[in-house]
């Protein structure tokens, strides 16, 4: 495996972390090997290609065992769109939690209305509706430390509706986990972390 891979990256208050840059398709950067083959890992992670979920889930679990083996959960974050039937996210948390690593509440946080994803349909997506976006209520999560799985973040808004939905509900803490950062020279990212 890549030791690249091995270090995690935080942003600057701490609040969530993530493997590598990524690049959309549709925007035009100076070639970096490493950040565009990641970039592909993660665009067919979002497919549903197993072997990349298989992929990820080791890596995950590397760094959860070694730097959040003091969380109780890990969430994963649906799909803003409606288009796929593939939830690689719910994948990948029942993987880390069939091997013991952390338990998950698999349908804790719902996307009840969604769009086509630009990665599959070439153009450029729409922002999450965050009204659409739910912590479900029949769970726990009171004095919970709590990871939220995605596999990008760009603007981090979905994050942290979701992450304070989960303190309101009583979590002790909550940190963000990604596959990738949209890759920004600088300039704001506007589309949302889930497009």
């Amino acid at each position: 495996m890549n030791k690249k891979y091995y270090n995690i990256h935080a942003d600057k208050n701490g609040e969530y972390f993530y493997l590598n840059d990524y690049i959309p398709k549709n925007k035009k950067i100076p070639f970096d090997y490493e950040v565009h083959k990641h970039s592909e890992r993660i665009l067919k992670y979002k497919k549903g290609d197993p072997r990349m979920i298989a992929f990820f889930v080791k890596i995950l679990n590397n760094i959860i065992y070694n730097y959040f083996y003091f969380y109780d959960l890990i969430l994963p974050v649906p799909p803003s769109n409606s288009y796929l039937d593939v939830y690689p996210n719910a994948i990948a948390c029942s993987y880390i939690s069939s091997v013991g690593t952390m338990d998950t509440f698999e349908g804790a946080i719902i996307c009840s209305k969604g769009h086509k994803p630009g990665h599959i349909e070439n153009f450029v997506s729409k922002k999450i509706d965050l009204k659409n976006i739910f912590v479900v209520n029949k769970y726990d999560f009171e004095h919970k430390n709590i990871i939220i799985l995605d596999d990008i973040i760009t603007t981090g808004n979905t994050f942290s509706y979701i992450k304070k939905a989960l303190l309101k509900r009583g979590a002790n803490s909550v940190a963000g986990l990604f596959l990738g950062k949209t890759y920004s020279s600088g300039g704001i990212i506007e589309e949302d972390f889930n497009g």
